[in-house]
């Protein structure tokens, strides 16, 4: 076993720039994959299919995403594709200054039909959602948004690809993996551990790749709280109507997550609290901000407009 072992140290040691570099370009490439080719894989993904067929974009539904598109002032060559999705809030990827362009999913429930009807079928989380119940009525009626609450989470949407986020948020992974080898490179040098066993040198190494992932997680939760909360304001700024749309966008998802808390029981308790966030997964990970934060960042906005002398 030592053999092998060996070997494997030594081909390490002979060729770490190259693999670190081959590993960093694989972690950013990874995370950046489905944004250059956004169309088969965000729509193979979250394609809403009615009847065995796919759903074709509504006229309604063009013209909500066109109107949005204007209040943004997104130039005419910036290339976008609508698509509907079974999804009850929008999806995105891609980039609109390439030639592959991007992709924004609507939500087939922004047209009040007929995902939400009472005799749609709809299955969450394993179980079926009965329209009938007290909690499926205040599930439909969350699902049930205005004009404005639309326009905002798509404005969202389009405002997230306009920046090119997604390239600064396959960032910090790379950056981590490198600031890590770099570190724990340095460290042994500067304490000998080189020239010590190497079972000493593989417990500083898992030591360096658990602080490394803290790191990670520590720097890509942070980046994401600060470029959530960016988009809600640099949304909601478009007009009073979109900070308003904004509030009653974020108070319909915390009135459907309670729904949902109702509707699943026990699992739907593990998986929602009871102002309607959502619950993470991991005890010291944060990964978005909590809706209730964001519902109140843009309803300051919105009183703003209301009163800028008092804002």
């Amino acid at each position: 076993m030592a053999g092998p072992l060996w070997r494997t140290a030594a081909f390490v040691q002979r060729h770490r720039t190259g693999l670190l570099v081959g590993s960093c370009a694989g972690l950013f490439g990874a995370q950046i994959l489905h944004h250059l080719f956004p169309d088969p894989v965000i729509r193979w993904l979250y394609q809403y299919w009615p009847q065995g067929q796919p759903a074709l974009l509504s006229p309604k539904l063009r013209r909500l995403f066109q109107e949005v598109l204007q209040d943004i002032g997104v130039p005419s060559d910036h290339c976008y594709e609508a698509f509907t999705t079974f999804t009850f809030q929008p999806v995105s990827a891609g980039f609109p200054r390439l030639p592959a362009g991007a992709v924004v999913g609507i939500p087939a429930s922004f047209l009040s039909i007929p995902m939400i009807s009472t005799d749609h079928p709809v299955v969450v989380h394993g179980q079926r959602v009965d329209w009938k119940s007290p909690e499926g009525t205040r599930l439909r009626d969350a699902l049930t948004l205005s004009h404005s609450a639309q326009k905002f989470a798509l404005a969202r949407e389009v405002v997230y690809l306009e920046s090119g986020a997604a390239a600064l948020q396959a960032l910090p992974a790379p950056a981590c993996l490198a600031g890590t080898w770099a570190l724990s490179v340095g460290t042994k040098y500067a304490l000998g551990l080189y020239g010590g066993p190497m079972n000493l040198r593989a417990a500083f190494n898992l030591v360096a790749a658990v602080a490394g992932f803290v790191a990670y997680a520590f720097s890509t939760d942070s980046l994401t709280h600060a470029l959530e909360a960016w988009l809600d304001r640099r949304t909601a700024s478009l007009s009073a109507a979109y900070s308003q749309g904004g509030v009653e966008f974020y108070e319909k998802v915390l009135s459907g997550n309670l729904a949902l808390r109702s509707l699943l029981g026990r699992p739907g308790e593990k998986l929602y609290t009871p102002s309607g966030n959502i619950i993470p997964r991991h005890w010291f990970r944060v990964k978005h901000l909590p809706y209730t934060t964001r519902r109140d960042s843009v309803l300051q906005m919105w009183r703003a407009t209301l009163n800028p002398g008092r804002s």
